[in-house]
């Protein structure tokens, strides 16, 4: 049977299986760091979200059913113990899977992100810059860089997004689907869980010390639908901490996992 989502595997299937999901307009690679650091004794499956990277494009995308998109490939693959790892929207659905799937669940690790309502029109504009701006014509990447460059006037986060930037019959294209994120963007941003949800299982939230996603107000929100929850911080790094600090993410993630 043929999937409908990429996943980058490393590592041996018969050691322990860490899940790896990224946030919006990421992708598998975003890990990669991490999942090759991890890889000598862990086996770790990075998806490609729907809606993103390789994986199936459709008109609605929400946490729910991403979640259980994600859930149906491991069944498929026969993978039936894991620990979970999820940043921003991917920490969304890491969480619904958490609590709906928690049988199957040994660890679960939340990266700056908590259960709750984040504003819409937050991730909005960036993702009608990216619809807006019309390719046709662009030769060189530096000329798509320079465009975006008016709505989008920070450098780093240009160059992150241009890592969604394909090609397709010679020409340059979107590689996320622009159209089904705009579209579903107040249900992706809203709390995904349900009044009776609950992962009483370990869980570690962990968040940048210079990112304002998840603050002390949030604490309580966590713990009651992840009443173990332990609530740690990296206090150089931002919202993208496994990448801003990966040697501090990494070792707080090898401590969670081997506890």
């Amino acid at each position: 049977m043929e999937s409908n989502l990429y996943v980058e595997e490393r590592g041996n299937p018969e050691d322990s299986t860490i899940i790896f999901l990224h946030g919006l307009l990421g992708s598998s690679r975003n890990w990669r760091s991490v999942t090759k650091s991890l890889s000598e004794k862990y086996h770790t499956l990075c998806f490609d979200l729907p809606n993103h990277g390789k994986s199936l494009h459709e008109e609605e995308s929400t946490v729910q059913k991403m979640a259980k998109s994600i859930h149906a490939e491991l069944v498929q693959r026969g993978v039936s113990q894991f620990s979970l790892c999820g940043h921003s929207l991917g920490g969304k659905v890491a969480m619904k899977m958490a609590c709906d799937y928690s049988q199957g669940i040994k660890k679960l690790l939340v990266v700056d992100i908590a259960p709750r309502d984040y504003p819409a029109d937050h991730h909005l504009p960036t993702l009608m810059a990216l619809a807006d701006l019309d390719l046709i014509g662009f030769t060189k990447r530096k000329e798509v860089d320079e465009a975006l460059a008016e709505k989008i006037p920070n450098w780093a986060f240009r160059q992150f997004l241009l890592t969604n930037l394909g090609s397709k019959e010679g020409r340059f294209a979107w590689i996320p689907n622009l159209n089904g994120l705009i579209s579903s963007i107040k249900s992706l941003s809203s709390n995904p869980l349900n009044q009776n949800d609950l992962f009483e299982g370990p869980s570690l939230f962990l968040r940048g010390g210079k990112s304002g996603y998840v603050r002390s107000e949030h604490f309580d929100e966590i713990k009651r639908y992840f009443p173990t929850a332990e609530i740690k911080t990296l206090t150089e790094a931002g919202h993208d901490l496994h990448v801003e600090d990966r040697k501090g993410f990494v070792a707080i993630f090898r401590k969670f996992l081997d506890v």
